[in-house]
C-alpha cells in the first residue's frame, strides 16, 4: 500500500510535464526559436506574395479609372492651356483678350484640381495605406500648382495684366503642371490603370 502511494505523485508528474514536453516539441518543429521567451516568430514574407498583396490593396476599380481618365484629359487641357498663354507675343496687347485668356486658364486649372479631388476622393482606405507616399507628392504638386494660379488670380483681381508677364506667369504653371501631371501618372500606374 505504501509503494501504491508512492507512485501517485510520479504519475501526477508525469501528467503535468507531458504537455510541456509535446509543446517544446511542437514548437521546435514549426521553427520556434527557444530564446524568444516563448513566443513564436514568424517567416520572413515571401517578397512576390508582398507584391501581389499590395498590387491587391490599391488595385483600381473600373470606376476609379474612368474618373482617373477624366482627371488626366482636365490636367492636359489646363496644361495646354498654359502652354498656349506663353507664346501671345508682345504685340498682344489688348486687356481685354488678355483677360479673358487668363481667367479661361484659370477655370481650366481649378476644373484639373477638381477631378483631382474627386479622384483622390474615391480612394479607399486600403488604397490609402498603400498610396500613401504617392498621394502625399501628389498633394504637393497639387499646392505648387494652386500656388502658381492664385498669383495669376490676384493679377486679374488687379486687372494689370501684360502679355509679357503673362506669358511668365502661364510658364511657371505649365512647370508646376507638368510635375502635377506626372505624379498623377505614377499614382495610376501603381493602380494598375494603364497610361492613357
Amino acid at each position: 500500500m505504501a509503494a501504491r502511494n508512492h507512485c501517485w505523485p510520479v504519475v501526477a508528474m508525469l501528467f503535468l510535464l507531458f504537455p510541456l514536453a509535446v509543446l517544446v516539441q511542437y514548437g521546435g518543429r514549426h521553427g520556434a526559436s527557444t530564446n524568444t521567451g516563448g513566443k513564436t516568430t514568424a517567416p520572413p514574407e515571401n517578397p512576390d506574395m508582398a507584391s501581389f498583396k499590395h498590387a491587391v490593396a490599391v488595385q483600381a476599380s473600373g470606376e476609379q479609372t474612368g474618373q482617373f481618365r477624366l482627371m488626366m484629359k482636365s490636367t492636359e487641357a489646363a496644361r495646354q492651356q498654359a502652354h498656349d498663354l506663353q507664346h501671345l507675343g508682345s504685340n498682344a496687347s489688348d486687356s481685354v483678350a488678355l483677360t479673358h485668356k487668363a481667367s479661361v486658364l484659370q477655370s481650366a486649372v481649378e476644373e484639373a484640381q477638381n477631378e483631382n479631388r474627386a479622384f483622390r476622393q474615391s480612394l479607399s482606405d486600403s488604397q490609402e495605406g498603400g498610396l500613401k507616399n504617392l498621394t502625399k507628392k501628389l498633394t504637393k504638386s497639387d499646392a505648387a500648382v494652386s500656388k502658381d494660379a492664385k498669383t495669376i488670380s490676384q493679377q486679374l483681381e488687379q486687372g494689370v495684366l501684360t502679355s509679357e508677364w503673362l506669358g511668365n506667369a502661364a510658364a511657371n504653371l505649365e512647370k508646376a503642371l507638368v510635375v502635377f501631371q506626372s505624379d498623377q501618372l505614377n499614382l495610376g500606374k501603381e493602380m494598375g490603370i494603364p497610361s492613357p
